[in-house]
């Protein structure tokens, strides 16, 4: 009878958490940013994701990424309904020269 279904509205007290953005220094040396900005009115999640952001490659880099929420917590609980949702993320990736394989570069 009736649904189950949490619902957290807009105006309720949210959990205040701090900002999660990569540091404002390498964002702003960063040879790569991407930057996103969602909204929503509402949302629920009927899995809570799994996810997870690893960066690789060469030559070797100095990065991070992150998030500062507004009417979503960190770790989201299935069936709840979330709303005034937005979402600001942040990558942002600096390439470090590798000294050595430059070095060897200039021997013949």
């Amino acid at each position: 009878m009736g649904d189950k279904r949490r619902d957290r509205r807009a105006g309720e007290p949210q959990e205040r958490r701090p900002d999660r953005r990569p540091d404002a220094r390498l964002v702003a040396d960063a040879d790569i940013v991407f930057s996103a900005t969602v909204r929503a009115d509402s949302m629920a999640f009927e899995e809570a994701p799994s996810v997870a952001v690893t960066f690789t490659g060469e030559p070797a880099h100095d990065s991070g990424s992150g998030s500062r929420r507004t009417g979503l917590p960190e770790h989201v609980s299935e069936g709840e309904t979330y709303r005034a949702v937005r979402v600001d993320y942040v990558i942002a990736a600096k390439a470090v020269a590798d000294e050595t394989a430059a070095a060897d570069e200039d021997d013949p």
